[in-house]
């Protein structure tokens, strides 16, 4: 056994068909599905944050991880025992090379014009990921880092989930990935 290997973490998504539902807001999908990563029920979740960018935490179990996304009639949660960030982007097409040229990095619109622009959607999950595991967000922009050119020093691996999305888990280290998919009585 080689010691010198990092142990891989292992990542817990929840799906549940959502369109944003009012009768189901998204923090209570969060509460019931950390219910669910830790086995038990969960009265109380409060997301919080120590300053107005950093990133999300639940303030009753701050040592529990999770990144949330939703797209296409769908909302995903991912936990994990380390940071990590999740997208799901459904594929749709509404202007790819324009906002690729505004917003992304130079070596990913060479990337795009080399494999197609659509494949926009996925390199949008990508990033996606990328600014949710690190806690920076949109607000620095996405033009700053690539995803295509290995530089990142994060584990990124696509999750297959439906015909027409594209799902995105970053960490820090190579992870196992487990994806439950929910429907309204299993949940």
């Amino acid at each position: 056994m080689d010691f010198g290997e990092m142990k891989k973490c292992e990542v817990r998504i929840y799906a549940y068909p959502w369109n944003g539902d009012k009768e189901i807001p998204s923090h209570e999908l969060l509460r019931r599905a950390v219910g669910r990563y830790l086995g038990r029920e969960i009265e109380d979740c409060t997301v919080c944050r120590k300053e107005e960018h950093d990133k999300p935490y639940i303030e009753e179990l701050p040592d529990v991880h999770f990144s949330i996304s939703h797209s296409g009639g769908y909302w995903v949660c991912a936990f994990c025992d380390a940071e990590v960030g999740l997208d799901l982007q459904e594929v749709r097409t509404a202007r790819e090379e324009q906002v690729a040229r505004r917003f992304f990095h130079p070596a990913e619109i060479a990337w795009l014009e080399e494999h197609g622009f659509g494949e926009f959607s996925r390199l949008w999950a990508h990033k996606e990921s990328y600014v949710k595991y690190t806690g920076t967000g949109l607000r620095e922009g996405l033009d700053y880092f690539s995803v295509v050119d290995g530089e990142l020093e994060v584990c990124q691996q696509e999750i297959q989930f439906r015909e027409g999305f594209h799902m995105v888990v970053t960490t820090e280290r190579d992870a196992l990935v487990f994806l439950t998919e929910n429907n309204e009585e299993a949940f």
